[in-house]
C-alpha cells in the first residue's frame, strides 16, 4: 500500500545540505503530502512521484541527443493516462510549484538564521580581532579605523557616500502578492518551530506555543494551496506600483533606520571621542509607474497616480509612528526642563491648530506628547490635502480651506521632529534623543521625505524625435517638406540649441497634436505638477534609453523647457548693472548606454556633450553633475556574456576619465538584472570590482523582478543585503586601499581589494579585450548572424507562451507587436526563456571559446589566465558567476526542448553547437580555477542544485508535452480560454520556482 505521509519522499541530507535546512525540506515534503491527501489528491501524488522517480534516474544522464517532442508527448500520455486531463496536469504542476516555493522560503529562513548564529559565535569569540560579522557596516568602519583612517578622514568618506537602490517593474516576478504574503507567513511559522519565540522572529511573532507551530504551518499551506497561482488577468501598471510599494511598507522604511543605527554604533565604538554627522547616505528611487519605454500603458495619468500613492503611503506610515512615540515621550514638564525652541514651536502650533479641550487637558503637562499631537494633526491635514489633490486642481484658496495646517514640505516635518530632539538633549533625557523611536522616525523622514521614493521617468530616444517632428512643424520652424528627425546631427544640435537659448514657448496655448505627442508632452507637465504640488523629490531624473548622440539629450531639454522644467531666469545684482540670464533645470537628464557599440563609443559622446555650450548650461544648473546609466541586459543580449561584462567594465573606466577631464561630478547608474546573464549577482562584490578611480562614493543600481522579493521580503534579508552594500561602498571609496587590505596580490573571495582591481585592470586589460572580442564574435555568429537561429529559439524555448503570462503590464516585444525576431524581443524574456529550457545560454555562452582562444596562442597564457583569476576581482567574479550558470544548465533536459524544433536537423544543429560550447566552457573554467568540479568552492549551492534537478526535470518534461499539445491544436483554439492554456502557463511559473530564477 502506498505511503502518503509525504509528497515526493525527498532525502535532502543525502545531498549534503545543512542539517537544519534538510529538516525543513523534509517537513515541507511531509506537509505537502498531508495536504494533498486531505484534498483528495492521491492521483496527483501518484503521478508526481512516478514522474519524479522516472526523471531522477535520468537527471544525471550525460546524454544530449534531442528527443522528438511528439514521441516524448505520446510516451508520457501513454504511461500516465491521467495527463490527458488538463485539470490533473494543472494540479500536478501546482504541487511542484508549491513545493519549490516553500523550499525557497526555507532557504531564505536558513540564511537569516545562519547569519545570526555566525554573528553570535563571532561576538563570543574572545580571540577574534573584531566582533563585527564580515561585510557588515561595523566591519568596514573597524577595518578603516585599524588602517589608521582618522575621524576627520572618516567624516570625509561618509560625506561622499550616496547609495540609491532603484526598484523596477521588469516582468520577472512570477508570484502574486497574496502568494508572497502566505509564503512569508509560512516562513514565520517555520522559524518559530526551530527557536524560542523571542529569538526566532523573522518579521512578526505568531504568539503560539511551539507544539502548535506544525499545525500553523499546515494552516498556512492550505491557504497557499487554495490561492490561485496565476492572476485572472494581465497586471495593470498600478498593480505593479502596488507590488513595489509593498516592499517599502514591509521592510525598506524600517531597515533604512536600522542601517543608520548600525553606522552610528560602529562609529561610536571605533571613534569614541568624536561625534560624526551622518547624512542621508541611502535613499530610494523607483521606475514603477514612470518607465514608459515600450510600455504604452504608462500614461501621464498613471505617473501622477503613482506619485500621489507614494506620498499617501509614506504619510500614513508617519502617522502610524506618532501614537507609539507619544507613549514613549510622555515626559512631564514638572520633571524635565522645556527648551525655549520647543516652547516657541508649541506657541506657533497653537496659533495654527485648534485642539479640543480634552486633548489640551490630556497633554497640558506633557509638552512632548503635545508637540506630537500637533504634528499628528498637521500630517492628517497633509493627507486631506493629498486626497483633495487626487480629484481637484488645487488653488491656494482651496488649499487653505481643505487643509490649513498641512505641511508644505517634508522639511517642515523634519524641523518639527528636530525641535523635540533638541529639547531632549539634556543630561537626563539625552538617550531618548539619540536612540529609540524618535531617531528612527527622524531618519525615515530625512530619507523618504513626502515622496517615499523618487520616481524616474524613462523613454526611448526615438520617441522624442517623433514628437519634435510635430512640435517644430507646428511652430513653423522647419522648411516645407522638412522633418526634424530627417536632419543631420549637426543641424539637429544647432536647431535644439537655438530653441533652448530662446525664452519663448514653441507651442501656442491649447495646441493639440497626435496622441503620441500629447502623451509625451503630458508627461513633462505631470513632472512639473508633481514637483510643484507634492515634493521636489517626487521626480528628479529622466532616463533616455538607447542614447546614441548629443541631440538625444538636447531633445529632452527642449521638451522639458516647453513644460517649464527648464527656464531662463533674469537676475540683476544692482540697479546700475545690466541684467544677466541664468538657466534653471529641474531634472537630471540621464543617458542610458546599452548596446556593445554604444558602450565602446559613449566616452566620445560624453566628450561631445561636455563641450557643447548649450548642454554645459544645463550641467551648470545641475551643480555640474551628470548621472550615467549602463544597461547590462541589452548589452548581454547584443554581444554575449563575456563581451558585455568587459565592455561595461572598460566603459566605466573611460567614462570616469571623461568626467574627470571635464571636471564634472558623476554617478554611475547600473541597470543590473536578476540573473547572471543580465548583470546579476552580488551587488557588493560588483562594487568592489569596479575599475580603480571610477568610483566616487555615489552609486545607483536597479533592483529587479524576483530579486526584489528575495532581498526585501524579510527584514533581516534586506538588512544583510544593504549592509553588505554599505560595507563595500566604504571600502571601495577609500583612497588608499592598500592600508586596509595590505599590498598582497591574492585577495580572499569574500573581500576583493580595490587596490588589486586597479592594478589588474591595467595589467590584464589587453588580454581581456582580446577574449571579449572573440567571445562576441562566437556569440553573434550563432545568435545574430545565423539566419535560422530565431526559428530554433522560438521553438526550443517557451518564449511564445512567456509573452502571454499575466505577470507584467509591459509587452515582451518592443512596440507591443508580435514576436518576429531578435530585434523586437526584450532582454528580459530573452533570458527568461533560456532559463526555462535549461540551456541558460546568456550566463556563459562564448566564455569557453574565449578562454580556449587565448590559452591556445602560447603555453604561458594559461598561467596568465590563472593569475587573472587569482589577482583580479573582476575576472574572478565573471568566472564564478558563469560557474553558477553552468551548474544550473542541464543539457539532458534542454535536449527535450531541442526535440521540438522542426526540421529535426535544425534543432540538432543548434543543440550540438550549444553542447560543444558548454563542454568547452566547463573544461576551461576548471583549467583556470584549478577545481576538479564546477562550484566545488560553494558546496551548499552545488548541493542545492543537485537536490532540485530531479524535481525540476518532471516540470520541464510536462512543459515540453504541453507545448506539443498546444501546437497540435487548431489555430482558432490556441487562445487563453482553451483548457490547456492554464497548465501551460503554470508550467512556466513552476520552472521559475524550481530554478529560483526567471529573467
Amino acid at each position: 500500500m502506498a505511503d502518503y505521509t509525504n509528497f515526493l519522499g525527498l532525502s535532502p541530507l543525502e545531498y549534503g545540505l545543512p542539517e537544519a535546512l534538510a529538516a525543513d525540506i523534509e517537513l515541507i515534503d511531509q506537509l505537502l503530502g498531508r495536504l494533498l491527501l486531505t484534498e483528495g489528491e492521491k492521483q496527483v501524488i501518484d503521478v508526481a512521484r512516478a514522474l519524479y522517480a522516472q526523471c531522477a534516474a535520468d537527471s544525471n544522464s550525460t546524454g544530449h541527443e534531442p528527443i522528438e517532442s511528439g514521441q516524448l508527448t505520446d510516451k508520457l500520455l501513454s504511461e500516465f493516462p491521467a495527463l490527458n486531463d488538463p485539470a490533473i496536469v494543472s494540479r500536478v504542476l501546482r504541487a511542484f510549484t508549491v513545493l519549490f516555493q516553500l523550499v525557497n522560503t526555507a532557504e531564505q529562513k536558513e540564511i537569516v538564521h545562519a547569519n545570526r548564529k555566525r554573528q553570535a559565535r563571532q561576538a563570543a569569540d574572545a580571540n577574534r580581532k573584531s566582533q563585527w560579522r564580515p561585510e557588515s557596516i561595523g566591519d568596514a568602519v573597524s577595518r578603516l579605523s585599524a588602517a589608521g583612517v582618522s575621524a576627520e578622514e572618516m567624516q570625509a568618506l561618509l560625506d561622499k557616500v550616496e547609495i540609491i537602490p532603484t526598484i523596477t517593474a521588469h516582468p520577472t516576478e512570477a508570484r502574486r502578492r497574496v502568494v508572497m504574503d502566505k509564503l512569508l507567513a509560512f516562513a514565520d511559522a517555520l522559524s518559530q518551530r526551530e527557536l524560542p519565540i523571542d529569538a526566532s522572529r523573522l518579521d512578526r511573532p505568531l504568539d503560539l506555543p511551539s507544539q502548535q507551530t506544525d499545525e500553523e504551518l499546515f494552516r498556512q499551506l492550505i491557504a497557499l494551496w487554495n490561492t490561485a497561482e496565476l492572476r485572472s488577468g494581465r497586471m495593470s501598471v498600478m498593480d505593479e506600483v502596488n507590488n513595489s510599494v509593498y516592499f517599502f511598507q514591509r521592510t525598506i522604511v524600517d531597515v533604512v533606520s536600522w542601517l543608520h543605527h548600525d553606522l552610528k554604533n560602529a562609529l561610536a565604538k571605533a571613534y569614541p571621542d568624536h561625534e560624526f554627522q551622518i547624512g542621508t547616505f541611502i535613499r530610494y528611487h523607483s521606475w514603477v509607474g514612470g518607465d514608459r519605454d515600450g510600455n504604452p500603458n504608462v500614461t501621464p495619468q498613471i505617473t501622477w497616480a503613482t506619485v500621489l500613492y507614494h506620498q499617501n503611503v509614506i504619510l500614513n506610515h508617519y502617522l502610524s509612528c506618532i501614537e507609539p512615540l507619544k507613549r514613549e515621550l510622555s515626559l512631564s514638564s514638572r520633571l524635565v526642563e522645556l527648551s525655549d525652541e520647543l516652547q516657541e514651536s508649541l506657541q506657533k502650533d497653537a496659533s495654527l491648530i485648534t485642539l479640543d479641550m480634552e486633548e489640551l487637558d490630556r497633554f497640558r503637562q506633557q509638552p512632548y506628547a503635545l508637540k506630537l499631537t500637533y504634528i499628528e494633526r498637521r500630517l492628517q491635514d497633509t493627507l486631506r490635502r493629498l486626497e483633495h489633490l487626487q480629484h481637484h486642481d488645487l488653488s491656494r484658496d482651496d488649499f487653505e480651506e481643505v487643509a490649513s495646517a498641512a505641511y508644505t514640505s517634508a522639511d517642515e516635518f523634519v524641523q518639527d521632529l528636530q525641535s523635540i530632539e533638541h529639547a531632549l538633549k539634556q543630561k537626563s533625557t539625552q538617550v531618548l534623543a539619540e536612540s529609540g523611536l524618535l531617531q528612527r522616525l527622524l531618519v525615515q523622514a530625512r530619507t523618504f521625505g513626502f515622496h517615499m521614493a523618487s520616481l524616474d521617468v524613462r523613454q526611448h530616444s526615438d520617441e522624442h524625435a517623433r514628437v519634435l517632428d510635430e512640435v517644430f512643424e507646428a511652430a513653423g520652424i522647419l522648411k516645407p517638406g522638412e522633418t526634424y528627425s530627417g536632419l543631420p546631427e549637426k543641424e539637429k544640435i544647432d536647431l535644439l540649441a537655438k530653441e533652448l537659448l530662446s525664452s519663448r514657448p514653441l507651442l501656442p496655448r491649447g495646441w493639440a497634436g497626435s496622441p503620441l505627442a500629447m502623451k509625451t508632452l503630458g508627461v513633462f507637465d505631470t513632472i512639473r505638477q508633481a514637483r510643484e504640488k507634492l515634493s521636489r523629490e517626487s521626480i528628479t531624473a529622466y532616463v533616455i534609453s538607447m542614447t546614441h548622440q548629443v541631440s538625444d539629450m538636447l531633445e529632452v531639454l527642449v521638451l522639458a523647457k516647453e513644460a517649464g522644467l527648464v527656464r531662463w531666469k533674469t537676475e540683476r545684482a544692482t540697479e546700475s548693472e545690466s541684467a544677466t540670464r541664468r538657466l534653471e533645470s529641474d531634472l537630471d537628464i540621464v543617458p542610458l548606454f546599452e548596446t556593445i557599440e554604444d558602450l565602446q563609443h559613449c566616452d566620445q559622446l560624453l566628450g561631445e556633450m561636455f563641450t557643447n555650450d548649450t548642454f554645459r548650461l544645463h550641467l551648470e544648473a545641475r551643480n555640474n553633475f551628470q548621472e550615467l546609466m549602463l544597461g547590462y541586459s541589452d548589452s548581454s543580449k547584443d554581444g554575449g556574456y563575456l563581451a558585455a561584462n568587459w565592455n561595461l567594465q572598460d566603459t566605466q573606466d573611460r567614462l570616469s576619465a571623461a568626467c574627470r577631464n571635464a571636471k564634472v561630478d558623476f554617478r554611475f547608474f547600473h541597470g543590473r538584472g536578476g540573473t547572471v546573464g543580465r548583470g546579476g549577482g552580488r551587488a557588493s562584490r560588483a562594487i568592489l570590482s569596479q575599475p580603480r578611480g571610477s568610483f566616487t562614493g555615489r552609486i545607483r543600481f536597479t533592483e529587479q523582478g524576483e530579486v526584489v522579493s528575495f532581498r526585501y521580503a524579510l527584514r533581516p534579508m534586506a538588512h544583510r543585503h544593504l549592509e553588505q552594500i554599505v560595507n563595500s561602498v566604504l571600502l571601495a571609496l577609500y583612497d588608499d586601499p592598500a592600508r586596509i587590505f595590505g599590498d598582497q596580490v591574492e585577495v580572499s573571495q569574500a573581500t576583493p581589494s580595490p587596490a588589486a582591481e586597479g592594478r589588474s585592470h591595467d595589467r590584464f586589460g589587453p588580454a581581456m579585450m582580446e577574449m571579449a572580442a572573440h567571445s562576441r564574435q562566437v556569440y553573434r555568429q550563432m545568435v545574430h548572424e545565423d539566419p535560422e537561429f530565431w526559428e530554433f529559439y522560438a521553438q526550443a524555448t517557451p518564449i511564445a507562451h512567456i509573452s502571454q503570462l499575466p505577470i507584467t503590464s509591459r509587452p515582451a516585444a518592443r512596440g507591443g507587436g508580435a514576436l518576429n525576431g531578435m530585434d523586437e524581443l526584450r532582454a528580459i524574456p530573452w533570458v527568461f526563456a533560456w532559463v526555462q529550457s535549461r540551456y541558460v545560454v546568456p550566463g556563459w555562452y562564448g566564455l569557453g571559446a574565449a578562454l580556449e582562444h587565448y590559452a591556445g596562442q602560447k603555453p604561458e597564457n594559461l598561467e596568465e589566465l590563472r593569475a587573472m583569476y587569482r589577482e583580479w576581482p573582476f575576472f574572478r567574479t565573471i568566472v564564478d558567476n558563469a560557474q553558477l550558470e553552468l551548474v544550473r544548465t542541464h543539457l539532458p533536459t534542454a535536449a527535450h526542448y531541442a526535440g521540438r524544433v522542426k526540421p529535426e536537423s535544425l534543432g540538432k544543429r543548434f543543440h550540438d553547437t550549444i553542447v560543444q560550447e558548454y563542454e568547452r566552457a566547463s573544461h576551461w573554467v576548471l583549467q583556470v580555477t584549478g577545481q576538479e568540479r564546477l562550484l566545488s568552492t560553494s558546496p551548499v549551492v552545488q548541493s542545492t542544485v543537485q537536490l532540485r534537478n530531479p524535481a525540476v526535470f518532471p516540470i520541464n518534461r510536462l512543459q515540453v508535452m504541453l507545448m506539443e499539445l498546444w501546437d497540435r491544436l487548431p489555430p482558432e483554439e490556441q487562445n487563453r480560454s482553451n483548457a490547456w492554456n492554464e497548465p501551460l502557463l503554470l508550467s512556466i511559473t513552476s520552472v521559475a520556482a524550481g530554478m529560483q530564477s526567471t529573467g
